[in-house]
């Protein structure tokens, strides 16, 4: 068994709630009988996976339930195109709610970073920029979302997600036609958004998802070859 495994079935054995805070790094080496430099790394680990978040002198807290079982059943490491259009089918009912109540709910300063960050998206696609294209894709759509009023909405969305290095692959292997595409409809996504047209918004996230979900279709035998 792994260091982070045996890290993962103290954690479930000691039944915290979402927000609990874990036992020392000291502690947590002497319960598993491990050193406190290969407790340190098994936290890490679990800080990347969403398992556990840090806050700066108080130690490490239990972020998601969710997240620690699919950790502890590996279904955060198994991935096919099965499981990749599921989770696009479970995010886009929630996205797409979450958009129209965040288009609603923008302020101008809001507006105005979503502005830029489309720019510099925009930027990104045509220098075929495709780390940066993935990073300001994810800032995006987090503009919008962070100005949802419903946190328990971003909740969801941060723990059902695909993992950033297969939507970068997916990117990667598009012809440029199909990302100029996708970039288009970031475009079409703001524009609704700026007049204020909240159906339409929502009915734009629902598209952007369905094309992505569509690019993995087409690219899968490469993605998971």
């Amino acid at each position: 068994m792994s260091v982070v495994d045996t890290v993962m079935l103290k954690i479930e054995e000691l039944n915290l709630s979402v927000g609990d805070r874990l036992p020392s790094e000291r502690s947590l080496a002497e319960y598993c009988d491990i050193s406190r430099s290969s407790v340190r790394n098994a936290l890490k680990e679990l800080q990347s996976k969403r398992v556990l978040n840090v806050k700066q002198g108080s130690g490490y807290f239990l972020s998601s339930d969710f997240a620690l079982k699919q950790a502890l059943d590996k279904q955060d490491t198994e991935w096919s195109m099965t499981r990749i259009s599921q989770v696009f089918q479970a995010r886009m009912l929630v996205a797409a709610h979450v958009t129209a109540m965040g288009s609603q709910q923008m302020t101008a300063d809001a507006l105005l970073d979503l502005e830029n960050c489309l720019v510099d998206l925009g930027k990104a696609v045509i220098n075929v920029d495709i780390s940066a294209m993935e990073i300001l894709h994810n800032r995006f759509i987090n503009i919008i979302f962070e100005s949802s009023s419903n946190p328990e909405f971003i909740r969801m969305l941060n723990e059902v997600r695909i993992p950033t290095h297969y939507v970068s692959k997916v990117l990667q292997l598009a012809e440029g036609d199909e990302r100029n595409a996708y970039f288009s409809e970031h475009v079409n996504l703001f524009q609704a958004i700026k007049k204020r047209d909240h159906e339409l918004a929502k009915q734009i996230c629902v598209r952007m998802s369905e094309y992505l979900s569509a690019l993995f279709e087409r690219y899968s035998q490469m993605i998971f070859q």
